[in-house]
């Protein structure tokens, strides 16, 4: 519903998409573990899971933010001042220890400084622009209540049951486990193929809408 469907989804629609999003998230697990054992790690890490997604430079941009105010975050929580926050921002320093974590494993394997650039890249990122133009248009005709209910779900997550979520990616039958900061970014992960099933699924609807003049509209609703 946040993030563009109705507000009661078919539950044949819930099905599918939990069936995808968990194929999806089993299939990076396996890919990351063997990541993690050609380095000999004992665990699943960030660094397996930054590894896999280097060459999506778009994903792994969305991806550092999200680490970067995931490290916000904690602070915000530790009660630091603003000021101290935008100063340990400017010194990378160990309070930022997500962000240092990626910059210092990007930097080990970048060999052109392209994917170090990323983290200077202040470009827009069209699919979010496009996400929140999306989610201002449903809250215009929303009363209070409707208003409540769909703020509620914008702060849903899968890393709000940590649990929960290791247990229904089965982390405990693994041999090689991920750790905690991993677990994080799979939750993320989570979420971000969620959106993406529903920015292409309201790209097909949108397709599907008849156009007028389109002299191609019958064949294709036929077809």
């Amino acid at each position: 519903f946040s993030l563009g469907d109705a507000r009661r989804p078919l539950h044949e629609t819930a099905v599918l998409v939990e069936d995808i999003v968990h194929t999806q998230l089993i299939n990076l697990l396996q890919q990351a573990a063997e990541v993690s054992q050609l380095r000999g790690a004992r665990v699943i890490s960030a660094e397996d899971l930054l590894f896999l997604m280097r060459k999506d430079k778009k994903k792994l941009r969305r991806l550092l933010k999200y680490m970067f105010f995931r490290d916000y975050k904690s602070k915000i929580v530790k009660g630091i001042e603003d000021d101290d926050l935008l100063e340990d921002k400017l010194n990378s320093n160990n309070t930022n220890k997500r962000q240092k974590l990626a910059q210092d494993f990007l930097n080990s394997i970048d060999q052109t400084g392209e994917l170090l650039a990323i983290f200077e890249d202040d470009e827009i990122d069209d699919v979010k622009q496009e996400r929140m133009e999306r989610a201002e248009r449903q809250t215009r005709t929303m009363d209070s209540v409707q208003y409540a209910e769909f703020c509620e779900s914008r702060q849903l997550s899968f890393s709000k049951k940590a649990s929960k979520f290791r247990d229904w990616l089965d982390c405990s039958s693994m041999e090689i486990k991920p750790n905690a900061v991993a677990m994080e970014i799979l939750a993320y992960l989570a979420y971000e193929t969620v959106a993406q099933l529903v920015d292409l699924a309201l790209l097909v609807k949108q397709d599907m809408v008849p156009k007028a003049g389109d002299p191609f509209s019958h064949a294709i609703s036929a077809t």
